[in-house]
């Protein structure tokens, strides 16, 4: 079964930068046969909520940084629907047909720094077991406020490539295909010139700035308020208060 022909992106709100503007268009021309598919934030938790268990927005409503829900988002929404998730601040160098083959289920390609696969761009066939440890793993991490000031261990880059690791360990006949290379280098591009100063016009907005200064998970109980506020066509606020 082939990857479908599908990108998604993710941004807090659908107000974006003309420069991003640009290279999503760029990328549509450059992969027509792709639909395009960009959620904001909104979008996410309705995705989520309507193709999960009750238990995964509760996780997701528990993080505090878009970067991380970002990376909640990415692993979901491949699991489910399968195509490629690239980061928003993230280019197209060449078209995906150049990168992706026909009997490819998965694509994966290593970090400059070696112990890392990258997942600023993910390439998967819905229901890869590699997405599927992703995120159960990822939701312990949650769960356990395990990593309360480190995004990269508890959503991003390192419980990847350790679910994936894990995997491989337990399975090592899963289908998927290395990168030749470092990155994606010659198809993908990791950051575009600019794109951080327009999207994060304040450098305390960032991520790696935010993750030091606060809590990245937030206590169960306010996450608990938090998921039913979301929800209010369906709890009563008697019925919140006896929740909690």
């Amino acid at each position: 079964m082939a990857i479908p022909k599908q990108i998604f992106q993710t941004f807090k709100s659908k107000k974006l930068p003309w420069i991003t503007r640009w290279h999503i268009w760029n990328m549509k021309r450059k992969n027509p046969e792709y639909e395009y598919h960009f959620y904001d934030d909104d979008d996410i938790r309705k995705f989520i909520t309507e193709e999960f268990p009750p238990r995964y927005i509760e996780m997701y409503t528990r993080l505090t940084i878009g970067a991380a829900k970002a990376d909640f988002f990415r692993y979901a929404v491949l699991y489910k629907k399968g195509g490629i998730y690239l980061d928003i601040d993230s280019a197209v160098t060449q078209p995906f047909k150049h990168l992706i083959k026909e009997d490819d289920e998965a694509v994966i390609s290593v970090e400059r720094h070696i112990d890392l696969y990258l997942q600023w761009a993910l390439i998967f066939n819905k229901n890869h077991p590699f997405l599927k440890n992703t995120l159960e793993m990822m939701m312990d991490n949650i769960a356990t406020h395990r990593y309360p000031n480190d995004i990269h261990s508890t959503t991003g880059p390192r419980v990847f490539t350790n679910a994936i690791n894990q995997t491989l360990d337990e399975k090592p006949d899963i289908p998927f295909r290395l990168f030749d290379g470092i990155e994606f280098r010659g198809y993908l591009q990791f950051k575009y010139k600019l794109g951080k100063f327009f999207l994060y016009e304040r450098k305390a907005e960032h991520w790696k700035k935010k993750q030091m200064a606060q809590d990245i998970i937030t206590q169960k109980v306010r996450a608990l308020i938090l998921f039913c506020a979301d929800h209010l066509s369906a709890f009563t606020f008697e019925g919140i208060e006896n929740l909690i």
